[in-house]
Order: C-alpha cells, then sequence, then structure tokens
C-alpha cells in the first residue's frame, strides 16, 4: 500500500528526514528490545514476585497480544490522525507503561502494564515504515529500509547481553529492564516532537473495533485456560471456556467476510486466505513465530532454575543464536527473488535440526554448560535467518498489488499474536511435565517445536518459488 500525503502536490524531500528516522528507529529499537529482554528476565521475576510459571508466560503473552491484535489499527489511526501524532502518544504511553513496569507491586500488575505497553507499541511501531515512506525519495528508500533492517539485527543481539547486565545475579534488579526505556522514551518523545514532520493519509481508512473486540474475547478465551490449566488442575471451565473460543472465532471470521463484501476495511480481509500460497504462508508463520519466543522461555526456565545460570550467563549463551541469523540474512534477502522457498526450505531443514541437537545435548551432555548448548543454538540461528526475513515476502508474492497492504498487515499481526498462542501451549506443555525435572520438560518442549518447524517445512512447497521484489 503507497502512503500518500493529505493535501496538495508532493512536498519537498524532509532535510530532517534521516535524523528524524534515527528518532523513530529509537522506538522501534525499544519495542524489539522489549520483546527479548523479559525472557531473559522472566525468573528474576518469578522468584521477587512469588509468581507461578503461568504468571511468567502472561508477562510476555500479554505484550505480544497488545502489540499483534492492535497493531493494524494502529497504522490506520497514524494514517487517519496523523503518524507524528500517533508516533507520539505510542511513546508517551510505552515509557509510561514501562515505568509502572518498574513499580509493579504483584504480577498482576505487570501483566496489566505489559499489556498496556504492547497496545502502546502497536501505536509506535507502525509509523516507523509509513514514515519512510512519507519522508524520503525514491531513490533513499532502500538505505532508510536497510538501516530500520540493521537496527533489527542489532536489538535481537543486544537484548539478551542487557537483559543480563542488568540483572546480574540480583533477583530484585529484573525491575531496571523496564525503567532503562524511561529516558530513551523520553528522549524519542523530545526528538520526535522537534523533528518529525506531520503526515496522513489522502485517504479515509475505516477502523474495525467491533473486530478487534470479537478477536481479543476469542484469543482470550482459547489461551487464558492453556495458560493457567496445568497450575489449576486442568478445571472443567477451563476446557469450556476453549470449546467457547470455536464459535466466537467464526463470529469473527463471519463478520469479516461480511464487512468486505460490504466495502468496509476488515482487519483480515477473508479473500486473501482463500490464496493458497498466501494462506500456506500465514501457517508457516504461525508455526516458526510461535515457536521462537517460547523456545527461549523454556530454555531460560530450563538454565536458570535447573542448572543455576544467572541471568547474564543465559543471556550470554542465547548469543549464539542472532549471531548464527547475522550469518545467513543478508543471504536470504539477497537471493529471495530467485530462490525464496528454497531457502525457506533449508531453514526449516535446519531448525528442526537444531531442536533435534539441542533435545541430544540436554539429554546426553554431563553438567549442562553453556558451550554445550552453543552448537544447537547457533544451527538455529542460521536456519532461522535464512526464514525469518523473507518468509512474510514470499507469501505475499502472489498477493495482487491493490491487497498487498492488508496482507502485509495480516502477516505481521500474525507474527505477534501467534507469538503469545506459542507461548501458552509450549508454557502449558512445560509446566505439565516439570514434575520430570526441567531437563525432561525442556526436551519435551522442544520436541513440539521441532513438530511445528516440521509442519513449516510440509508446507513450504505450497509457496510461490520467488519472493516480491523487496524495492
Amino acid at each position: 500500500m503507497t502512503v500518500q500525503e493529505t493535501t496538495g502536490p508532493p512536498r519537498a524531500a524532509d532535510p530532517r528526514r534521516w535524523a528524524a528516522l534515527g528518532i523513530v528507529l529509537l522506538g522501534v529499537f525499544m519495542d524489539l528490545v522489549d520483546i527479548t529482554i523479559v525472557l531473559v528476565a522472566a525468573p528474576a521475576i518469578q522468584a521477587d514476585l512469588g509468581a507461578g510459571h503461568a504468571g511468567i508466560q502472561w508477562v510476555v503473552a500479554a505484550y505480544a497480544l497488545g502489540l499483534g491484535l492492535l497493531l493494524i489499527t494502529g497504522g490506520r489511526l497514524g494514517d487517519l490522525f496523523g503518524r507524528k501524532r500517533m508516533f507520539l502518544i505510542g511513546v508517551a504511553g510505552f515509557t509510561g507503561a514501562s515505568a509502572a513496569c518498574g513499580l509493579a507491586q504483584g504480577i498482576g500488575m505487570l501483566i496489566a502494564a505489559r499489556a498496556v505497553q504492547g497496545a502502546a507499541a502497536a501505536m509506535m511501531v507502525p509509523q516507523a515504515l509509513s514514515t519512510i515512506q512519507v519522508a524520503f525519495p525514491v531513490a533513499e528508500r532502500p538505505k532508510a529500509f536497510g538501516i530500520y533492517g540493521a537496527v533489527n539485527g542489532v536489538a535481537a543481539a543486544a537484548a539478551p547481553i542487557v537483559g543480563g547486565l542488568l540483572v546480574g545475579d540480583d533477583p530484585t534488579a529484573w525491575r531496571s529492564v523496564f525503567w532503562v526505556n524511561v529516558p530513551i522514551g523520553i528522549a524519542a518523545f523530545i526528538g520526535a516532537a522537534a523533528l518529525m514532520r506531520e503526515s496522513r493519509a489522502e485517504w479515509r481508512p475505516r477502523l474495525d473495533v467491533p473486530g478487534v473486540a470479537i478477536v481479543t474475547l476469542g484469543l482470550l478465551l482459547a489461551l487464558y485456560p492453556l495458560v493457567q490449566g496445568s497450575e489449576l488442575g486442568w478445571p472443567w471451565w477451563g476446557w469450556a471456556m476453549m470449546a467457547a473460543a470455536v464459535p466466537v472465532l467464526a463470529a469473527f471470521a463471519y463478520a469479516q467476510t461480511r464487512r468486505e463484501r460490504a466495502g468496509g476495511m476488515p482487519l483480515v480481509p477473508m479473500s486473501l486466505l482463500r490464496r493458497r500460497s498466501f494462506a500456506a504462508g500465514m501457517v508457516i508463520v504461525v508455526a516458526v513465530f510461535s515457536s521462537i519466543s517460547a523456545l527461549f522461555l523454556v530454555l531460560t526456565w530450563q538454565l536458570q532454575q535447573g542448572h543455576g545460570f544467572s541471568a547474564l550467563r543465559t543471556g550470554l549463551t542465547f548469543l549464539a543464536w542472532p549471531v548464527g541469523l547475522a550469518v545467513t540474512s543478508g543471504t536470504a534477502v539477497r537471493f529471495a527473488a530467485t530462490a525464496g522457498r528454497r531457502l525457506v526450505a533449508v531453514g526449516t531443514v535446519l531448525l528442526v535440526l537444531a531442536m533435534s541437537a539441542l533435545i541430544a545435548t540436554i539429554e546426553l551432555a554431563d553438567g549442562l554448560s553453556a558451550w554445550h548448548l552453543v552448537p544447537g543454538l547457533l544451527l538455529g540461528g542460521v536456519g532461522f535467518g535464512l526464514v525469518a526475513p523473507i518468509l512474510v515476502n514470499i507469501g505475499l508474492s502472489d498477493v495482487p498489488e491493490e491487497d498487498a497492504g492488508a496482507a502485509s498487515g495480516v502477516a505481521n499481526t500474525a507474527v505477534q499474536v501467534s507469538s503469545a498462542a506459542g507461548i501458552a501451549v509450549i508454557g502449558a506443555l512445560f509446566t505439565a511435565f516439570l514434575d520430570h525435572g526441567p531437563d525432561r520438560a525442556a526436551q519435551l518442549s522442544l520436541g513440539f517445536v521441532a513438530v511445528a518447524f516440521l509442519v513449516g517445512l510440509a508446507l513450504c512447497r505450497a509457496l510461490p518459488g520467488t519472493a516480491r521484489s523487496m524495492s
């Protein structure tokens, strides 16, 4: 979807566009780091607040749900009311919610603050790509998007180390992973207010508030009992809630179909899902991205609670993954236009092999150390680097240009919502087998992750052979 200015002829390029881009990417960096940094701090939060495993799952999942469910709406609000305005609202909300997380006196308050933090990120993050489209001439956009991609990579590498350094061996220092956002957020707000140029769409997008409400209800009905079930002994009402989620989500699909046929702007245009390649791509997105956050949460529990790793040692161990990702992500982007499907297939094979290696390492290692896990994590990062940068783009390749914006919104929402769902499902599996020890629970959870990657591999043949041009 092309972003256009509101009125009049095209304006001259903003002379402060590069400085404004740096400010916008500061907000994006906060969001990306915050997704991962909390995983390393999870056991410290759990110990200090006296929370169970379910509470920590909600701390991670609430952010992903808040972000994912409002991501499309956040983009439309920027088009409607101004991208600079929505970015400032998002940064202010994110910064305030981060302070609330740092002040949380109980797990319930922390979960609520994390949900608000995710919702604020949904107002902030979509404005970044829109700003690049609006502020930069066509010739400069590849460089701007390249910087955006580099920030993604730096955030992925920095998050586990920063989290480990901030928490260290002090179980009460977890609050610092949230407080660190406050000065950064204040700086981003002041910089954006001074440097960003306001812009909004020429057309008037329509919001789908009922759609957001229905899908939120359906997902909560499905995820709440999955997260809480093991600790509560799987009560009958949990099964009833999961059963009720089916008609609610069916009602969402029906409402979206009716809205689309009436000429409205649904959150999820159901006609897109009738395209075999797009539907297969979204299933692969769910299979892959539902596993990643859950994978690191499970390993964090296993290493810190089962083997006495500090937060810093855990973060340094996890660094092998983004290192592997950095090795192959550039290659994936470079050859996506000619060999995209094959790259995704090879990547998913490597992810399956990486999970198998980690399972075998946990089983065979005598006195598990970080060095035992590094080869499997490095291999997983190499595989993920072949998949993550290009999977969404390949899934969009057969989508008509006029539907590309809506399809991109659906895909990015699927990434976030599936992350929350994976944490619920795989976290519940880990908790259910914890009586057999953290190592056995981790192995079974990693086995489930490997199966998810195999599902993705099986569907690769349905993908288009190449990616849409990334220019």
